[in-house]
């Protein structure tokens, strides 16, 4: 810019000082443009204090956790097997009803009334871990179309009848984070039957559950389930083989 330029947007930028001040109580033009200032920095000033604060706090977490983190490594360390039984003791918010037995005295408990239920574990994530679900072959047909999930990852299933009990076998990838393994499964659908204690009223079944475990798996266990979930070649064929990836697979049948 020149300084006949320079001298022009001087003028200018003047002018339109003056005509946002006014041509009369510049003083008091002034003094509210100078207090709106200081309003300014004291908003400025508390925003920054606010700010060290929040700071000082993530600080604190992260010192804390620097300290805590290797304990809680220790506590988990080793927590690599897990069992839930029907007749244990399982809360309705996990989706559950009450415990019943079968015509031969076998204890187990349908899911419902909602599509999904869900068991919380304090596991060792360094290592893959193989889980098994397992129901009473009867309950095969309700058992069409269930999927796992954990992590908000889909959990490819591995499906195995056996005599009497229809097995899903899945795995949980190894994992970083501490905390609640939450693994969830979910019901293709609900089937509304009435109730055995009260003929007005109605529930809503999933499926029949006998029990669940968790163990570490081993090389050939992990290599078996992979092989078992893998497409063949005619379905890397198919149109829908993403999806089928991706989603809950259910390979032929077969005893253990």
């Amino acid at each position: 810019m020149s300084d006949d330029d320079k001298a022009v947007r001087l003028k200018a930028l003047a002018r339109e000082i003056r005509d946002e001040l006014g041509e009369h109580n510049v003083l008091d033009a002034l003094a509210r443009e100078l207090a709106a200032g200081r309003l300014a920095v004291a908003d400025l000033v508390q925003e920054i204090a606010t700010l060290r604060r929040e700071l000082d706090a993530i600080k604190l977490v992260q010192k804390s956790r620097d300290i805590l983190l290797p304990q809680a490594r220790n506590q988990y360390a080793g927590r690599r097997k897990a069992l839930v039984e029907a007749g244990m003791p399982m809360p309705a918010d996990r989706g559950f009803y009450a415990l019943e037995r079968d015509g031969v005295g076998n204890p187990f408990r349908w899911t419902g009334p909602t599509q999904a239920f869900h068991f919380d574990f304090h596991l060792d994530r360094s290592v893959p871990l193989r889980f098994v679900l397992q129901m009473p072959l009867w309950g095969a047909e309700h058992a069409q179309g269930l999927r796992a999930t954990s992590d908000d990852i889909t959990l490819p299933l591995l499906r195995r009848q056996g005599n009497r009990v229809l097995d899903f076998e899945g795995m949980l990838m190894p994992r970083e984070t501490l905390g609640i393994t939450r693994l969830t499964f979910i019901a293709d659908h609900v089937s509304t039957v009435a109730s055995d204690t009260d003929e007005n009223a109605t529930r809503q079944l999933g499926v029949p559950f006998l029990r669940l475990t968790v163990a570490e798996a081993t090389d050939a266990e992990f290599a078996e389930w992979v092989k078992g979930v893998e497409p063949g070649p005619a379905e890397a064929t198919a149109p829908h083989k993403a999806r089928a990836a991706a989603a809950v697979a259910s390979p032929a049948d077969a005893a253990p």
